[in-house]
């Protein structure tokens, strides 16, 4: 597979990605759910940023300087994970993590975060927010993904507890006893919660077919794709994700 790692993806990924140090990549860090200190589900949103044509790597480094180092010594911004969609590589989709709203008012008020806006509205084409509901996100304590999958699943209503229920044990499952398998981040839309948004860290591309190849896997697969009514997978380009260690719930 030719190499498409570009340094734009590093720069923009790594530096909002986590303010824990550089881990090992082939860490075999148990699995930890991510939770507010009193054990509740964390606020989620997915960030969907457009540049105009060409600028995404501008954009990186706007953020390289700007937000990206507050963000790392922000207690309450516990993940800001994303991937530049290999399809069109003007668009980037972030999963924001934060332990509540205030955390999120204190990161969006900032003034590292004015000036990264400021900076890059001139080559912001759009940007959506889309607010979700975290059904399971689970990663490992630390380690370092270079593949991030996301998914759309609409799931038929009446099949919506059962897919829940069934996601929450294969992504606990997975990080935990899947050495290559980094986090699975599993959401839903506030007004439309038959609609799934997630995200896959792997530790690189073997990792992932390895899992995708696995009995664990297929019968999951088996079990999840009848109660769906659509379902679409993104790729992205490769990137380098250092795992944050914030919110992640102790035993």
């Amino acid at each position: 597979m030719k190499n498409r790692m570009s340094w734009k993806v590093r720069v923009l990924l790594c530096l909002i990605a986590s303010s824990s140090a550089f881990s090992f990549a082939f860490s075999s860090a148990s699995a930890r759910s991510v939770r507010t200190p009193e054990g509740n589900m964390p606020m989620v949103h997915w960030a969907v940023l457009e540049s105009t044509p060409g600028n995404m790597k501008a954009m990186g480094e706007i953020a390289a300087k700007t937000v990206g180092p507050q963000a790392a010594q922000e207690a309450g911004t516990y993940m800001l994970y994303g991937g530049v969609d290999e399809s069109n590589r003007d668009v980037m989709r972030l999963l924001e993590i934060y332990e509540g709203y205030e955390a999120y008012r204190i990161h969006s008020t900032s003034e590292a975060f004015q000036d990264y806006r400021a900076a890059r509205f001139p080559i912001l084409k759009s940007l959506r927010i889309l607010e979700v509901n975290g059904i399971v996100l689970e990663q490992k304590e630390e380690g370092v993904a270079t593949v991030v999958v996301m998914r759309r699943y609409e799931v038929a209503p009446e099949k919506l507890w059962d897919y829940q229920r069934l996601a929450k044990s294969e992504a606990v499952r997975a990080v935990d006893e899947d050495e290559g398998v980094m986090g699975i981040f599993v959401t839903a839309e506030h007004d439309n919660p038959n609609i799934i948004h997630t995200m896959e860290l792997y530790r690189d591309q073997e990792a992932r077919e390895r899992y995708m190849e696995s009995e664990s896997y297929r019968a999951f697969s088996e079990k999840a794709t009848p109660m769906f009514l659509d379902a679409r997978t993104i790729e992205n380009l490769p990137a380098n994700i250092t795992l944050s260690a914030k919110g992640l719930k102790k035993d």
